[in-house]
């Protein structure tokens, strides 16, 4: 395998801001059982929508759309061990002129099975598998699918601060994705910030205004890839990436339901239509190795865009115990 065949600017860029998803925006809710202290996201429903913006050389206008849910379900075996039970579903609304039928569905669903594990007071695992089918869905699961996995240690400094370490991979359509991941997590003495940094996928940065009011500013860096056999693009597929940053507000309407709006900008975004030969060699932190495929459409450009969620958490410690 001859590496570094091209690396363009766009690639190049991308090593700051990530073009991929480590699980295809599922916000890494199982690595949640590791970082959270006193609850477990459980349950998550999101939509989001971008503002109209034309399409790249052309007067058209477009929008895009998407829907999350998001299910987990751990089953502690004992002190040190916890089975991780999980099931994703998206569906994103885009425009990939110049088909025939321009408006296309992609969705995706994955399922996450995997072992958590302390080996001693100061370290920890978590190992996953996430089999996952990404298509327009036109030929049912016959197509699009893929196979990813995760190995992630935790190191734990204090009660209040951790950090993490491991590496991911998946078989896009593209070909072969590696991330290496490196993390931290932070909370303060009272209980009102809190880190979460996942690099190079997320960062969440949020202070508590009272007991139910808190807000913060989000990054994610979002990817996927999806077999589509649409019209116009009958053996191809679409990668999609963007990096979206955003202002929210979150309100807990009880202690385990919660609502978060947010409000932010989706930068160098694009989905991408490539000829199912066009692969590359490796994908590495959104490299692309061996990279000569061609764009067969027109791009949507970046936007704002706003986005709702509902949470169902489950609280293990309540009333803010001290550390």
């Amino acid at each position: 395998m001859t590496f570094l065949k091209e690396v363009s600017f766009g690639a190049m860029r991308s090593l700051l801001l990530p073009r991929f998803a480590v699980f295809s925006c599922i916000y890494l809710c199982s690595i949640n059982l590791l970082l959270a202290q006193d609850h477990i996201d459980l349950a998550s429903f999101s939509y989001t929508s971008s503002f109209e913006r034309t399409l790249e050389n052309t007067n058209i206008e477009a929008a895009i759309q998407e829907w999350n849910l998001n299910l987990d379900l751990p089953l502690v075996i004992n002190e040190e061990n916890a089975l991780i039970f999980g099931l994703s579903a998206n569906t994103i609304n885009v425009n990939l002129s110049p088909s025939p039928n321009p408006e296309t569905d992609l969705y995706a669903t994955i399922l996450r099975l995997g072992w958590n594990t302390t080996f001693n007071e100061r370290w920890s695992g978590t190992f996953l598998v996430m089999p996952k089918v990404a298509s327009d869905f036109s030929s049912g699961f016959r197509r699009g699918k893929q196979i990813g996995a995760v190995v992630l240690f935790t190191r734990t400094k204090t009660d209040r601060l951790k950090y993490l370490y491991g590496i991911y991979g998946n078989t896009e359509e593209f070909g072969l994705l590696l991330v290496p991941i490196l993390g931290v997590y932070y909370k303060s003495d009272n209980n009102m910030f809190e880190a979460d940094v996942f690099l190079p996928v997320r960062v969440d940065l949020n202070y508590s205004l009272s007991n139910t009011v808190s807000a913060g500013l989000r990054f994610d860096g979002l990817g996927s890839s999806f077999s589509i056999q649409t019209a116009g693009f009958n053996n191809h597929y679409v990668t999609r990436a963007s990096n979206e940053l955003y202002l929210y507000g979150q309100y807990k309407i009880t202690p385990s339901l919660l609502v978060r709006g947010k409000f932010g900008y989706s930068f160098f975004r694009n989905f991408k239509v490539y000829d199912n030969e066009d692969k590359i060699d490796l994908s590495l932190v959104g490299i692309f190795f061996g990279n000569d495929r061609e764009i067969l459409n027109r791009d949507l450009n970046d936007s704002f865009q706003f986005k709702l969620e509902m949470v169902y958490r489950f609280n293990l410690i309540k009333n803010n115990p001290k550390p």
